[in-house]
């Protein structure tokens, strides 16, 4: 059976590559990349942790009618040690992370708890799950600043079957939409302030027909196309949205091919596209891969009559 860690990597790249760290303004406030950073930390720790939720209770009969797979390995929830406890009809799942174990760019430690929150077994189509974040805390190696969220997600199972199956090559011609919504998601960040966050996003995996290729698109629901709300580390109020869906699949290594974003603060907005050459021309196709310096996300930045573009390669 093949290893699952790989499922991680689009989230992380999507996300976490997205730092705009070399945008320098006299104000610290006004520097949105900060901002951004923040939430690409956060969200990928996020959508890596939703992942190991997922893949768990689809691999746990009371769950999901299957017992299929070893969901426990660290093979399948890196950095997580995890622990089966109660009956079926009241049953959860706990995820306690080891706080050492570098995943994909990050460290997570803490708790987190899944339930079942409809009574539908998972693979089925309407299935809910409740995760409960307890004072997670996730360090960002590249930054080295430490998150720490707490709060309750509801993954939705829109379509039935089992995301680990489609991601594992086992599910041919096969797509499992999850969405994941938050509204009370809490978040503090490195420098003390703590904030409220909602999430909506939407994630789909697909397979072709002999399961070479697996797709994973990223998206919202949302009216608007909203992803995130809330505020960020300095107070200001933030949306961030996607404008068209965030693409990649296992030909290189899960970098998103095309996609948009926008965060925007205030009046300010920052623009991300992917898939690009450094001129920002979007030259990604589901099987280039690009290399070094090539191939990547271009960032565009307004802030009043300040305007700055940044190009950011996948390779390193």
């Amino acid at each position: 059976m093949k290893s699952y860690c790989f499922k991680f990597v689009l989230m992380l790249l999507t996300l976490s590559a997205i730092t705009l760290s070399s945008c320098k303004k006299a104000s610290t406030a006004a520097d949105d990349s900060i901002s951004a950073q923040d939430l690409s930390a956060v969200s990928s720790a996020i959508h890596a942790t939703s992942d190991d939720a997922t893949s768990a209770a689809g691999q746990v009969k009371s769950f999901s009618g299957k017992t299929e797979g070893v969901w426990w390995n660290t093979a399948v929830l890196c950095g997580a040690s995890t622990v089966d406890s109660g009956t079926a009809g009241n049953h959860t799942i706990t995820i306690t992370y080891d706080g050492t174990s570098t995943c994909n760019g990050m460290i997570r430690s803490g708790v987190v708890t899944i339930q079942n929150a409809n009574g539908i077994v998972w693979n089925t189509a309407g299935a809910q799950l409740t995760v409960n974040y307890d004072n997670l805390k996730v360090t960002d190696v590249v930054s080295g600043e430490t998150y720490t969220v707490s709060g309750t997600h509801t993954i939705t199972n829109e379509t039935g079957g089992l995301a680990w199956r489609v991601i594992a090559g086992l599910a041919p011609n096969t797509t499992v939409t999850h969405r994941n919504q938050s509204s009370n998601m809490s978040i503090t960040f490195p420098n003390g302030s703590q904030r409220t966050w909602t999430v909506d996003r939407t994630r789909s995996w697909s397979s072709n027909s002999n399961s070479s290729t697996i797709t994973v698109s990223v998206y919202s629901e949302a009216t608007g196309n909203v992803t995130e709300t809330g505020t960020n580390r300095f107070g200001d109020a933030f949306t961030n949205t996607i404008i068209s869906p965030v693409t990649a699949n296992n030909n290189c290594m899960w970098r998103p091919y095309t996609g948009k974003w926008e965060h925007q603060i205030l009046t300010r907005m920052a623009t991300v596209t992917f898939g690009t050459d450094p001129s920002g021309t979007q030259v990604g196709t589901p099987t280039y891969c690009g290399s070094y310096g090539t191939y990547g996300f271009y960032i565009n930045y307004t802030n009043g009559t300040i305007t700055r573009n940044k190009f950011v390669s996948y390779w390193r």
